[in-house]
């Protein structure tokens, strides 16, 4: 898995940037998540006293994403009414929104797509025995954060690499080419710098590698090819819910629905179902 490479290459390209730690909040709340006796009150209160957080928070949870059958009008009642699990996934979300390179253009649409990405990835996990859920929601929140960094440190990215991957085929040969580093190896850092569990990490810095796949050995790797699977099934879904071609998913289908063990018309009834909850049907 060559993706390793790049990461130190990354870390020279990129000093000076500065990647943001995990805000205190998210800390906080996700420690008292882990608490055997976890207080949902706790969690709420720790929202509640970050303005930047309480309303984009009410706002995300009375999305269509989370199916309340009810609008929460508090972000304590729609804590409550989330339980433990969605709310930990929001604050994700919303920290990353909020401390990731929030002020370029675009970036509200590449958050929405990101979040997008998260449920579907969460929903894949749903049917894959030993596979969390909320891990799902994680690394399919994560997995491209590093784009927006890029885009920060070099402000001829988007013109480049859309240039660049169309001649390759391979986004992350289009970044190492112009700029010795990827979006998986900055995104990985990030990852690292917000202590997400080592694996995870891992899986967001080879999620364009598909030699992952010939190198499945112990339990570490398959949870990697886990993550990496369900990376590009979720973006597959995302695709097709906004009607866009996905011009990767051809070369990957093969090796993720045999790692994921879906027949194609076992992950085509699960596409359509996931669609029909990112439109909020």
């Amino acid at each position: 898995m060559h993706a390793e490479l790049n990461t130190n290459v990354g870390e020279q390209v990129l000093n000076g940037i500065h990647l943001p730690p995990c805000p205190a909040v998210l800390l906080a709340a996700m420690k008292e998540a882990r608490s055997p006796r976890a207080d949902l009150g706790k969690i709420a209160r720790l929202v509640g006293q970050d303005v930047g957080l309480s309303a984009p928070m009410l706002k995300l949870a009375n999305s269509p994403y989370f199916g309340l059958r009810n609008r929460a009008s508090s972000v304590q009642q729609a804590i409550f009414v989330l339980g433990l699990r969605n709310t930990v996934n929001l604050l994700s979300n919303l920290a990353l929104r909020a401390n990731v390179v929030c002020n370029l253009p675009g970036m509200d649409e590449f958050w929405d797509r990101s979040g997008m990405t998260a449920m579907a990835a969460s929903r894949i996990a749903a049917q894959i025995p030993g596979v969390s859920c909320d891990d799902a929601y994680t690394v399919g929140l994560f997995h491209d954060s590093g784009i927006p960094v890029m885009m920060q440190r070099f402000p001829d990215y988007l013109e480049n690499i859309g240039v660049e991957s169309h001649i390759s085929g391979n986004i992350c040969e289009a970044e190492d080419d112009c700029y010795s580093t990827t979006h998986a190896a900055v995104g990985n850092l990030l990852a690292l710098n917000w202590l997400l569990p080592p694996n995870m990490c891992r899986a967001i810095l080879y999620h364009h590698d598909r030699t992952v796949f010939s190198s499945i050995t112990d339990q570490v790797s398959i949870e990697i090819c886990n993550w990496v699977s369900i990376i590009h099934a979720a973006e597959y879904v995302v695709d097709s819910h906004l009607s866009l071609r996905n011009e990767g998913w051809a070369a990957w289908r093969p090796q993720v629905l045999k790692h994921l063990q879906f027949s194609e018309s076992e992950f085509a009834e699960l596409r359509d179902e996931v669609v029909s909850v990112l439109g909020g049907e």
